[in-house]
């Protein structure tokens, strides 16, 4: 075997590490996802499925459309309700009068304690007051979430609705905007809109994480000169 020969083959699997080291540094893996807001913001978008019609938006109280009370009892800004009894009454439900149907049957574990954490985070809330803020499971600012939305957002919104970098396109631009904050991104995200602006609903192609990343780039872009 030639020296040159040998040489090639000693460097061969340092020239592999650097190969990957370089394929990966463009996609930078994005950090774990904060337990307990996770937990939260999981469950809030469990209760938007299941307890809404009941409970008002939010747990307020108030029906669907605001044509008065909602059917269950409001949820938000209750310091008497307990963890324990929240819990509770999820999994085993309420016979007789204002009746609910026992989530124990139907949902995991993990989802029950989602569901807990959540209805635990609006019974917290001061009266009047928003029940809570965005539920990201992760800090929006991370750049890693932030390149994630952005190369989700280049591969499903920028190209006929969006534009590049959120500009240009048919539906309103998002580079410089400052008037849409985070939740109500997320919602339309999730739940598309109807009419002039038509757009699909993403909730049930995307995850909850998948849909707050795309939620993170466009804050980015809400903070760059349009």
């Amino acid at each position: 075997m030639t020296p040159l020969r040998t040489l090639q083959q000693m460097l061969r699997p340092a020239s592999l590490i650097l190969a990957l080291i370089a394929a990966t540094a463009s996609h930078a893996v994005a950090p774990p996802a904060d337990e307990g807001k996770a937990r939260v913001s999981a469950g809030k978008n469990r209760f938007e499925k299941l307890c809404v019609s009941c409970h008002g938006a939010d747990g307020a109280g108030v029906a669907p459309g605001g044509a008065g009370s909602s059917y269950g009892p409001r949820l938000s800004a209750r310091p008497d309700l307990a963890e324990a009894q929240i819990r509770d009454r999820i999994i085993h439900g309420k016979h007789g009068d204002k009746a609910m149907p026992p989530w124990g049957t139907v949902l995991q574990d993990a989802e029950i304690e989602q569901l807990t954490a959540y209805v635990k985070v609006i019974a917290a809330a001061q009266p009047g007051k928003p029940a809570a803020g965005p539920l990201a499971p992760f800090d929006l600012g991370e750049q890693a979430r932030i390149d994630a939305g952005k190369r989700r957002f280049a591969k499903t919104c920028a190209g006929y609705c969006h534009g590049f970098e959120g500009v240009g396109g048919r539906a309103p631009d998002f580079k410089g905007r400052t008037d849409l904050p985070p939740e109500m991104a997320y919602e339309t995200i999730f739940k598309g809109r109807q009419g002039a602006d038509v757009m699909p609903p993403w909730g049930s192609a995307f995850t909850n994480e998948q849909i707050w990343e795309l939620v993170a780039y466009l804050m980015y872009l809400g903070k760059q000169q349009p």
